[in-house]
This record gives C-alpha cells, structure tokens and sequence, in this order.
C-alpha cells in the first residue's frame, strides 16, 4: 500500500480513511477494499461517508484499496 497523500492537501475523511486501510494492509486488495467500506457504513455517519465518496469521485489522491473502498460504498 502506497503512503497516504499529505495531510495538508486531503480532508479528513480522506486521510482517515488511509489511516484505516494501514490497518489492513496484510489483507489481499479486495478483502481489505470490502472491510474498510465495512468498518465505514458501520462507524462513520453518514455525512462523512457522503465527503469521502465526494472526494474519492472529484480525484482525490487515494491508495488503490482507499478507492475500492469508496466505490463499494456506491
């Protein structure tokens, strides 16, 4: 998994999604594409869901698995 883009350019829903994926990296891709966008629908409201997909749809930086994630929760 790549780094996270710089904390100064991402909104936080961004960067905490990176921080999430960190956590499964040891994962294959798309099983830890699916339990992100699990850990999201469970804790985040859906708000931040809403910024984060907005972000991942306008380009935002995102590892490869960050934005799986964020296509799932479509």
């Amino acid at each position: 998994m790549s780094a996270a883009p710089e904390p100064a350019t991402v909104t936080p829903e961004v960067r905490m999604a990176h921080e999430i994926a960190r956590q499964f990296a040891g994962e294959p891709p798309e099983q830890a594409a699916q339990t992100i966008a699990a850990h999201l629908r469970k804790f985040w409201a859906p708000s931040m869901i809403t910024a984060f997909r907005t972000e991942a749809a306008a380009g935002a930086d995102l590892d490869p698995v960050v934005a799986r994630a964020a296509e799932l929760l479509r």
